[in-house]
């Protein structure tokens, strides 16, 4: 394929210059090992060899500024966005060598830039023709990353886009055919005696294989009038009711109103009761006049799911149903996703219809998933600890929480002894691996290792676990969906690659003294600080240094294995609270300019505490893992970071835990792409908080609207994970009028004083090789802890010095 004059040009802007030229060797290797043959047909040494040098070559066009600028002749997307979608493949072992040998010989023979690019093009355009093979889900050391809908909130809470997460969160983790599931939710308890008496007052509406009133395919209308009907007839002092919310403005408590067919919440004596809350809401009931497309209905139940997880943030699952003509199909939304003993018919199976219609009132808050756990009286609420001799109440709305369903559905609420101490800790609940370590045992690990800016634990509990609520259900295989739900096609392939690029193992020059860094968890402790290494380098590397140059070794970052076997069906998280100190408020609540970048200084100074004395790395830096604290009270700290479930003691070894979500928006580059998880990489998750901070929660700051419609930020957290790595780059690359420039644009006026020092951690963080983005770790984390301390301590400087 021939490139057009607009691409000459844009190729001509962006030379590549020597960017391909330590690339000459392993490629010229895999051509002289290839085969006539598809490398499919190869031994395993020799298709490694050929996946590693053409991962190589992918991943550094991919991160070229022509790249981002030229446009895929396939799609709507750049030539950097579809690169790297071949380079996942690549690393699956999804591709044949010959495809990419016209390009491989002409980076050999050294050709023309246009030449080279046209030779992209054409890779481009033959293999978009191929249908991918089954993606692999992750299984690097942090264990893979689940899209969730947390980061849509507010007035992006479409249902396009809500239901795109919702389904990336339960597609791989949903179950229908289960067994034991009416036994053990409707059986046994002290009210199925009633429910059936029930059936035993209606059956004679059931007459001739159907049910009177209530047509063989009933419409929606049809159904809730059969449903209310029964309700005032046999229901009506049942503890709890069904209600039905036509008028979205009816539902309050979330920050998207709903309109929904059917909920149970208490019954509170007033038949035409129109006032509903998110957080009052104990079933969700959803009505179709069909049973034709039951993986969008599911979605559209668990987007409201997802509402009451979000508004009752303690709640430890949720039922639900759906009647869709003839067939009801009932639910359990839990943690670590959906579960059904499949459809039945109403008419074929009477009895069991009407029980199910009349249990939902029935039940306790037990068995309605509700939080136990925490004490209610009159309208506070309290937990107890050390071994309940000491009541501590908790604030009524939470100072952070999840808005997803499969997720740790962290929340965390400020908490005292409100006679005497006021709101002095904080409370948090999460439902947290059975794979990793417990995040109360890292904090005791930090405090004794005298780790400074991190919360000091005060009281934990172990509350419940998916295994405990889950016993006496039998699970095979999770359900296999065959695509994306239509509101939610253009988002729903996540992206989902085996292995991360290990090909990181040369040497780079002169570019700031940096060497990328390997795993941390396999550093020894003495290496910590110790500087680039020193070990000799071998005629090849020396030859190719440049004078004026230094040359620094650059180790090879953690190779990763296929996805860890599970001993179970699902993902067994347990339910913990821990309570901790000091109280805080979260980055995002900060009152002042100079309280911002303070707070996010301490917060760094923190991080590098708990790597370089803790040994141990936090791996979830976020805005909600930041709390601004009085460092009158905390030896000196403004901000300190909190939330170590994710965390990893360095030489642990595997987490072992197959999932883990994250916030997207603050998620580095090389994360979102699969690469092992390094200090740098909470390092650029500081610099994207900050970014954030300024460009979004400013214009909150200053009670000033914005439009984040319009906002480049969105492309942070919309979209499959390729898509947000490339946009990341886009916005971090050296152009500040193509890409970096875009998001200091979105600071309102009053931040311009911030603009030097998020430049500067740009610089830092993401300097430039040969026109190539460079992103790799420093072996020696003073390299950039150092510089970026004193870049924050400058800024504060220079406003306290122009505030005067």
């Amino acid at each position: 394929m021939t490139a057009s004059r607009h691409d000459r040009d844009r190729i001509a802007r962006h030379p590549l210059d020597n960017s391909l030229h330590h690339l000459h060797k392993p490629l010229c290797d895999a051509e002289q090992s290839s085969t006539p043959t598809s490398s499919l047909n190869a031994t395993d040494d020799t298709q490694n060899s050929h996946r590693k040098a053409i991962s190589q070559l992918l991943y550094v066009l991919l991160g070229t500024e022509a790249a981002l600028d030229l446009r895929s002749k396939t799609s709507c997307r750049d030539v950097a966005a579809e690169l790297s979608s071949l380079f996942g493949r690549v690393r699956d072992g999804e591709f044949k060598y010959d495809s990419f040998r016209p390009l491989v010989r002409l980076v050999i023979q050294k050709k023309s830039d246009f030449e080279i690019w046209s030779a992209v093009f054409d890779l481009i355009t033959k293999l978009s023709r191929v249908t991918p093979f089954p993606s692999v889900p992750t299984g690097f050391d942090d264990t893979p990353i689940t899209h969730t809908s947390a980061s849509q909130q507010g007035s992006e809470q479409t249902r396009r886009l809500v239901e795109a997460r919702v389904f990336e969160e339960i597609r791989h983790c949903t179950y229908w055919d289960v067994g034991g599931f009416f036994e053990k939710y409707f059986e046994g308890k002290d009210w199925t005696r009633r429910a059936s008496d029930v059936y035993e007052s209606m059956k004679g509406r059931h007459v001739s294989g159907k049910w009177a009133n209530l047509p063989n395919s009933p419409t929606q209308t049809e159904v809730l009038d059969w449903l209310f009907q029964l309700q005032n007839d046999l229901l009506s002092k049942e503890r709890r009711r069904y209600y039905t919310i036509k008028v979205p403005k009816e539902l309050t408590g979330a920050e998207a109103q709903r309109q929904i067919d059917l909920i149970v919440k208490r019954n509170t004596g007033e038949l035409s009761d129109t006032k509903h809350d998110w957080r009052d809401i104990e079933v969700i009931g959803e009505l179709k006049a069909s049973n034709n497309n039951k993986k969008a209905t599911l979605v559209q139940l668990g987007r409201y799911v997802r509402d009451v997880f979000a508004c009752q943030p303690t709640r430890r699952y949720v039922h639900a149903f759906t009647i869709c003509g003839r067939k009801m199909d009932v639910w359990i939304f839990d943690r670590s996703g959906c579960y059904s003993p499949g459809p039945f018919d109403i008419h074929d199976e009477p009895e069991r219809f009407v029980q199910v219609i009349a249990s939902y009132t029935m039940m306790n808050e037990d068995e309605l998933g509700l939080d136990t756990f925490i004490e209610r009286d009159g309208g506070c609420r309290f937990i107890h600890i050390e071994q309940g001799r000491r009541r501590l109440q908790l604030e009524p709305e939470p100072l952070t929480r999840q808005r997803a369903i499969v997720c740790r559905g962290t929340s965390c609420y400020l908490t005292g002894d409100l006679d005497s101490e006021g709101w002095s800790y904080v409370t948090k609940f999460s439902w947290t691996s059975d794979k990793r370590k417990p995040e109360a045992d890292l904090l005791g690990l930090a405090n004794q290792r005298n780790v400074e800016g991190i919360a000091k634990l005060v009281s934990h509990h172990r509350i419940t676990s998916i295994n405990e609520m889950r016993t006496g259900v039998t699970f095979t295989k999770p359900h296999s969906f065959r695509g994306p739900p239509s509101a939610a096609s253009s988002f729903s392939q996540s992206f989902s690659r085996s292995q991360p690029p290990s090909f990181l193992s040369r040497s780079f020059s002169g570019v700031q003294g940096l060497s990328i860094a390997e795993d941390p968890s396999k550093k020894r402790k003495s290496d910590v600080g110790q500087g680039p290494s020193k070990r000799p380098r071998s005629n090849s590397q020396t030859s190719s240094q440049h004078p004026n140059e230094v040359t620094y070794d650059v180790d090879e970052a953690q190779g990763t294995s296929l996805l860890a076997p599970n001993n179970g069906a699902y993902d067994n998280r347990i339910f913990r609270c821990l309570v901790i100190s000091p109280a805080g408020r979260a980055i995002h609540k900060y009152e002042s300019l100079l309280e911002l970048l303070g707070a996010l200084r301490d917060a760094i100074r923190a991080h590098r505490s708990l790597y370089l004395e803790g040994n141990i790395l936090h791996r979830d830096i976020s805005e909600n893992n930041i709390i601004i604290t009085d460092p009158k009270k905390t030896g000196g700290f403004m901000g300190m970071l909190i939330d170590l479930d994710l965390a990893k003691e360095l030489g642990s070894g595997r987490s072992g835990a197959r999932c883990r979500t994250g916030t997207m928006e603050f998620m580095a580059i090389d994360v979102l792409l699969g690469i092992s998880h390094t200090y740098r990489h909470d390092l650029e998750s500081f610099f994207y908080v900050l970014l954030w901070q300024c460009a979004r929660r400013g214009w909150e700051f200053l009670n000033k609207p914005m439009d984040q419609s319009r906002s480049k930020l969105r492309a942070w957290y919309t979209g499959n994970y390729e898509d947000i790595a490339n946009v990341k780059i886009g916005h971090v690359n050296k152009a500040e009028d193509k890409g970096f420039g875009f998001i200091l644009r979105e600071f309102p006026q009053e931040f311009d004083c911030v603009k030097p020092l998020c430049r500067e951690l740009r610089g830092l963080l993401f300097p430039i090789h040969k026109d190539v983005l460079f992103t790799g770790t420093p072996n020696d984390p003073k390299l950039l802890y150092g510089p970026i301390i004193e870049a924050f301590d400058k800024a504060i400087s220079d406003i306290k010095a122009t505030e005067g």
